[in-house]
């Protein structure tokens, strides 16, 4: 019996001891894989960084230099002169190391020097910027294999309203319209733009002519069915006798709208017809 329990007690023993040795060897085995995978996961956090930060740099860049696409040469006022390829590559690097000046970039092959623009140019209305680089993940078994990492940023040349490659712009003609009528007036001297108010005994309404000697009509705005009797108001240009001066007949409200907006209005015949 007491060989049987020694024996007992070797074999709890040595399994024991096994399990504790194959625990040892699977931590020889996984701890470095996981510490591989976080530097790997840290490399390309700093990579996605990096990149995102070019990329702005490299957009912002072919918007600015989209605005100055059509300055002509000789122009002062524009801060890069006349665009083309040279003007992309030593504008674009110098927004990225703008962007980039606070960073240690230890990755990246040559640091901040290592970012090259060459690629950047400017053709067809379109200023493109392009960055290379290599960029080394921190794992030392992937050293010696860099990656090689391109970004770019692209924006169509701004014209503007005065765009030197199609010519200038013709400004539209502007017209003036009232709230009622059906007619439009190209001079804002226009006298049926400009009332000119003249209180009036009815009775003598027959013997007043307006200043194209017509008669003067009734208003059904004001007067309605009501009979005429005392005072009226009628204007030099106008045609019809009010009874109130507040008569939306002899309210103007002139509005400034293109002639191209127009639908069926028809234009004035007393400013239009040459008459003021």
């Amino acid at each position: 019996m007491r060989i049987r329990r020694q024996m007992k007690i070797w074999n709890e023993e040595e399994r024991f001891l096994w399990r504790k040795g194959s625990i040892t060897v699977e931590s020889a085995f996984i701890l470095p894989l996981f510490f591989f995978a976080i530097t790997m996961i840290a490399g390309m956090l700093d990579l996605y960084h990096t990149t995102v930060l070019v990329q702005t740099a490299l957009c912002e860049g072919a918007k600015e230099l989209g605005m100055y696409a059509y300055c002509i040469s000789g122009d002062r006022e524009s801060p890069v002169g006349v665009v083309d390829d040279g003007i992309c590559m030593a504008y674009g690097t110098r927004k990225v190391r703008e962007v980039l000046k606070k960073e240690s970039l230890p990755q990246i092959a040559g640091g901040i020097q290592g970012i090259s623009l060459l690629g950047s140019a400017y053709e067809g209305d379109i200023v493109s910027l392009e960055a290379v680089f290599l960029y080394h993940m921190p794992a030392d078994i992937f050293r010696s294999f860099p990656v090689r990492i391109k970004a770019e940023g692209a924006a169509r040349a701004w014209v503007g309203y005065n765009g030197e490659k199609y010519g200038t712009g013709k400004s539209e003609e502007m017209v003036y319209v009232t709230e009622w009528e059906s007619v439009y007036h190209e001079s804002q001297s226009c006298s049926y733009l400009h009332l000119s108010l003249e209180q009036v005994s009815s009775d003598r309404l027959e013997e007043r002519k307006n200043q194209y000697g017509e008669s003067y009509h009734k208003c059904d705005k004001c007067w309605g069915g009501e009979p005429v009797r005392g005072n009226v108001y009628i204007t030099e240009s106008g045609s019809h006798y009010h009874s109130s001066s507040q008569c939306s007949g002899l309210t103007r409200h002139v509005k400034l709208i293109k002639k191209s907006e127009l639908k069926n209005l028809k234009v004035c015949t007393r400013c239009g017809g040459g008459h003021s």
